[in-house]
Order: C-alpha cells, then sequence, then structure tokens
C-alpha cells in the first residue's frame, strides 16, 4: 500500500466531488472508460474521491452523462508542486548536477585499507595497486578483483596472496608475504668445527664429533674445537658432521674519535607546496619542485571513521647551508660515546659482556673514546672435508 502511495505522489493526483445527479451512473460510466477512483465516498448525494491527475478531464464526460456537476476540490503530488518552479532552470539544473555528483561518487573508490602486510609498509602496498588501477577515485567498474590479483601476484614473488574486496566506495587489501624458504642445513656431509675468535675456553658441548680442546685451554682463530674424524675403541676411524656448542672467553676493543671543529648543514629554509586532493587528482596551488620533497604532509577530510579521498597535501622542501662549528669537550666526549655505541652494536653480535671499561682522552683535535671489553663469545665454523675410500 505505502508503494502505491509513493507511485501515485510521483504522477499526481487530483481530488474531487460531484453532487446532484445520479452517483451510481457516474461511477459506472467512469469504469467503463478505465477511469481509476479511490477513497470515493458518497453522502446525502454529494460524492467524493480522487483520481490521477491525467484522468480529471475525462471525468467531466462521466459527469455531464449523469447529470453532475464535478468540482476541483486539490491537486496533490510531485508534478504540481515543481509546477510553479518550471521556468527557474537553475534549480533543475542544480538537481541534475547533484545527482550526477551522487551517482559518480557511488561509482568510485573512496577510501582503501590494508591488512596483512608484515615486510611492506600500508605506503609501498598502496603504491603497489595504483600500478594496477586501485586508487582513491578509480572507476569501480573497471576493478576485476581476480585479474588484479593475479597480476600482482605474478610480478611479486614477495607475494603470496593479494584480495581485493570491495565495499560500495571503501576497497579493502589482504596482503600475504612471503617469507621466504627455510634454509636447509647440511648435517650429513663430514666437517670439522674451527674457532673463529682468540681467548680462553670457557664451554665446549659436543652434539656429535671428538672433543679438540679442553675447558680451560687457550684458543686462537682456526684451532680445531671438534674434530669430524673420529676414532672408536677398536682403532677403527669414521667421519661425521661436527655439531657442537662453543664459548670463549675474549679481549676486544674499540676506538672512535671526534674532531671539536666539525661541519654541519643546517636548514636555512623550508618551502612549501600545497595540493587539493580531489579522488587521486592532485590539483597544485604553487610551482611544483622537479625533486623529491623531504616531507608530505596529508590532511584528509573525516566523516565519522572513515577516511573521505579529499583534502589537501603540503609538500616541504627544505634548503640546506653548511656551517662550521666548535664542539666543547663535554659534547665531543658525549657525541664519541655514542659513535662507539654504533660500532659496540656489531662488535657484540653473538657475545655477551662481562666487563667493559671506556675512557675518554683529549687530542689536539678532539677526543677519543676507548672501549674495553672483556666478552663471552660464541665461536666455531664448520669446514667441510671430502672423505675418498681408496680400494687397492
Amino acid at each position: 500500500m505505502f508503494l502505491i502511495r509513493i507511485i501515485r505522489f510521483f504522477m499526481g493526483y487530483a481530488e474531487f466531488k460531484a453532487e446532484k445527479g445520479f452517483p451510481e451512473r457516474f461511477i459506472n460510466l467512469c469504469s467503463l472508460q478505465g477511469i481509476t477512483l479511490w477513497d470515493a465516498k458518497c453522502s446525502e448525494g454529494l460524492l467524493t474521491g480522487k483520481t490521477h491527475a491525467k484522468n480529471y478531464k475525462k471525468l467531466r464526460d462521466c459527469a455531464r452523462r449523469s447529470g453532475m456537476s464535478l468540482h476541483l476540490t486539490e491537486k496533490r503530488g510531485l508534478p504540481f508542486i515543481i509546477h510553479p518552479y518550471r521556468k527557474r532552470y537553475g534549480i533543475f539544473t542544480g538537481l541534475a548536477l547533484s545527482l550526477a555528483v551522487v551517482i559518480l561518487l557511488n561509482s568510485t573508490v573512496w577510501q582503501i585499507t590494508v591488512a596483512g602486510n608484515d615486510k611492506y609498509t600500508a605506503e609501498q602496498i598502496l603504491s603497489l595497486a595504483a600500478d594496477y588501477g586501485v586508487y582513491p577515485g578509480a572507476f569501480k567498474k573497471n576493478l576485476d578483483p581476480k585479474k588484479i590479483r593475479e597480476a600482482i601476484k605474478a610480478d611479486n614473488g614477495d607475494i603470496n596472496w593479494f584480495s581485493v574486496n570491495i565495499d560500495g566506495g571503501s576497497v579493502f587489501l589482504e596482503v600475504t608475504e612471503n617469507t621466504g624458504q627455510r634454509e636447509i642445513l647440511d648435517t650429513e656431509t663430514p666437517c670439522n668445527l674451527i674457532s673463529d675468535a682468540d681467548g680462553e675456553l670457557i664451554r665446549l658441548e659436543v652434539y656429535s664429533g671428538q672433543k679438540a680442546k679442553s675447558v680451560g685451554s687457550g684458543v686462537a682463530k682456526g684451532d680445531l674445537l671438534i674434530s669430524g674424524v673420529v676414532e672408536r675403541a677398536d682403532e677403527t676411524t669414521y667421519f661425521t658432521h661436527a655439531r657442537g656448542v662453543a664459548v670463549v672467553r675474549t679481549r676486544e676493543s674499540l676506538e672512535a674519535s671526534v674532531a671539536s671543529n666539525i661541519e654541519v648543514r643546517k636548514i636555512s629554509e623550508i618551502k612549501k607546496v600545497y595540493y587539493i586532493y580531489l579522488f587521486g587528482l592532485k590539483i597544485p596551488l604553487g610551482f611544483s619542485k622537479d625533486k623529491e620533497p623531504e616531507r608530505t604532509e596529508n590532511h584528509y577530510a573525516v566523516y565519522r571513521d572513515a577516511v573521505l579521498p579529499v583534502g589537501f597535501i603540503t609538500e616541504k622542501y627544505p634548503s640546506e647551508a653548511a656551517e662550521k662549528i666548535e664542539l666543547s669537550n663535554s659534547r665531543c666526549i658525549l657525541l664519541g660515546g655514542y659513535e662507539a655505541f654504533e660500532k659496540e652494536i656489531s662488535l657484540m653480535e653473538n657475545s655477551v659482556t662481562e666487563s667493559k671499561k671506556a675512557m675518554a682522552e683529549a687530542t689536539s683535535s678532539g677526543v677519543k673514546v676507548k672501549c674495553d671489553y672483556i666478552n663471552h663469545k660464541s665461536t666455531g665454523y664448520e669446514v667441510f672435508f671430502k672423505v675418498e675410500d681408496i680400494i687397492n
């Protein structure tokens, strides 16, 4: 019933009254001519009702033939609402443009969400998707999720799965990255375990092979720790893949020198270029630069929790100038400590520090920082060898 009312509203209808004459004959004539009436009521010779606007003129003939006097009481519906504005073309133009904009917005991508990425950043995934036509402002009818998925998987070996899910104006990208194949370790080929550090052997656990050093003895780089040649009690020999854990106490040191007179680069000026961002289109509000911006700031419109593809973009281009400065002794020590810390990161790989001693001394050009360590370091690398059986 509600749908019928909506249709009648858009088509327009007229309310009328008819008096005198023969109401029954009037209704029968309307039925014979296919004129639809509704809400018809007759009381004391007065007939009221409603009919479609296009049928009202036909009622006059039925009223004349039935001897009734017909009067129009009300005009209702959309055609009568817009009739007074029929010459105001700006209103209809605005409505048409609004409808076109709504259709356009409904057929384009508004926002893109990335999930499942680990090795790649969301910006890298969005840039990759844009190369295959998935970007804010793209027409949804041009997107074929299956073709896009297969093309990205074929062209990018680091991606195992790439799905494109479209929901209204939003696109959800689900990524499964290739973590790489696990390295297959060779545990069958005979080999020896050799030390790659100098120091005192403080731990040696043999899993396979024959011990070549004892705990507490000194070792040097290249010394044999575990042998892959094993002698049995019956004086026979067999060959195996030497495996085990070896830890040595070793002394190590590093140095970092910092000059008191250094050259630094300071930002002298920051130039900005502004853009209007509209569905993937960047409209510059000034002259863009040929080089890449140092920093880009995006300011998008947000409706509730949805980020809309409309806003402003600011690109910043800093200008740098070289300048020489003189560092105080305390600042030289601080900077030298930082450089020593950076070197210490690689030095302490596979190591645990037992003790550390740091010293800073002034030089003619600045400060030198020296650090001495006593470390417990995991050592040992495999050296494979071939076994040839010679039958005489």
